[in-house]
């Protein structure tokens, strides 16, 4: 497995009682090195995944860890249960009269699925705009604000082309750098190609905040290219929001759940009490059931890793190497010019040069902006050559 990517998962459960945990179970055809610290008390398959099921009590966790390779589309043949799931209405991707006409304005000529669906792409990338976080999640408060994320971006994609009997899946997963980077993108289905690639988010900040990524740790493609591929920098965690979950979730009666930070379609949700009609409203990678005595005290703020847990990827070979080369020369950078504001000594000026030298080599070697950082490695080379030669 080539350019591997080591991912780290665990769920603590930090809250009071006992926790109920769903959790979205690696593909063992997908990932390689594969270990947990518990097996789960049940594994369900919803069409092509797992989903772990865990009761933890106060202070339990569950870790995982496994190597994955790089992203790309998936190229299996599409069963007629996958069909059916991928063209399902849901809440998040409601598939209703308005959404039909609208994505039938949108794709007017197209001849083929494949055009259709870069017709949609287009559309969702001029007409609405990426805001983080959102007012509230869904399609249809997404078409009324215009203004959403990349689930925003991947719950509409989605609904467009289910109403034009395309099967489409949201992609939950994360970026394959760093801790907690979450993100979100689709897969269309075309036939006689399999799943293709699509990520309308990510083609909306390439087109129109060019300057958004410019000293990340994601390599970056041209917006039209969002369309069929993708960087493969990123780690897939679940196919599809709204994921039926067993054994069934029950869920919390009680009029202290009146209000809550997260919305769908302008109402109150609350997550960790609540599901969408049996499912979780989608797995990054995990949904849980809280016990009530959390909602006690209503002054205590939930921890972020008690909704989702807490997750960690690390590139390997080179682009490990690189990664950490960059992360160590940034800072040298930074000191060298704060003594350089105290003192006046040449050998700053030289250690200053080479880290700018190999920072920015470090992107050209990641592939991250690649013309960019070439042209300023050769100009930190050009300053550090100068200062050599006094």
């Amino acid at each position: 497995m080539k350019s591997k990517v080591k991912v780290s998962y665990e769920y603590k459960n930090r809250e009071s009682g006992s926790t109920k945990l769903w959790l979205a179970w690696p593909q063992s055809t997908r990932v390689e090195d594969f270990n947990t610290t518990r097996p789960p008390s049940k594994l369900t398959t919803i069409v092509d995944q797992e989903i772990a099921y865990f009761e933890l009590e106060e202070g339990e966790s569950v870790q995982l860890s496994y190597s994955v390779g790089k992203y790309a589309g998936d190229r299996c043949l599409l069963t007629q249960e996958a069909r059916s799931f991928y063209l399902r209405s849901t809440r998040l991707s409601p598939i209703t009269d308005d959404m039909r006409v609208l994505a039938q304005e949108i794709t007017a000529g197209s001849r083929t699925e494949q055009e259709s669906a870069k017709l949609l792409f287009y559309y969702l990338i001029d007409h609405f705009q990426y805001v983080y976080p959102p007012k509230s999640r869904g399609s249809q408060d997404f078409l009324l604000e215009r203004k959403g994320d990349c689930g925003e971006y991947s719950f509409l994609y989605t609904a467009l082309c289910r109403a034009l009997d395309i099967p489409c899946r949201t992609v939950v997963g994360s970026w394959a750098v760093g801790k907690m980077q979450a993100h979100v993108w689709n897969e269309v289905y075309i036939e006689g190609t399999g799943w293709v690639p699509v990520d309308c988010s990510m083609a909306y900040i390439q087109k129109k905040k060019k300057w958004q990524f410019l000293f990340s740790d994601i390599k970056t493609l041209p917006w039209r290219k969002y369309f069929g591929s993708t960087e493969g920098q990123r780690i897939i965690f679940s196919y599809d929001a709204e994921i039926p979950l067993e054994p069934a979730y029950e869920e919390q009666e009680d009029e202290r759940l009146q209000t809550s930070f997260f919305s769908i379609d302008g109402k109150p949700f609350n997550w960790g009490y609540q599901i969408l009609e049996g499912a979780a409203p989608y797995m990054q990678p995990a949904y849980p059931k809280f016990n009530e005595k959390n909602l006690e005290d209503k002054t205590e703020k939930t921890d972020v890793r008690s909704y989702l847990g807490e997750w960690q990827a690390k590139e390997t070979g080179i682009r490990r190497v690189a990664f950490l080369l960059k992360k160590i020369c940034i800072p040298i950078v930074l000191i060298t010019v704060i003594l350089g504001l105290l003192m006046d000594q040449k050998m700053l000026d030289v250690v200053q040069n080479l880290a700018l030298f190999l920072a920015a080599g470090s992107f050209v070697a990641r592939g991250e902006r690649p013309l960019l950082y070439g042209v300023f490695m050769v100009l930190f080379l050009l300053g550090l050559l100068s200062v050599i030669s006094g």
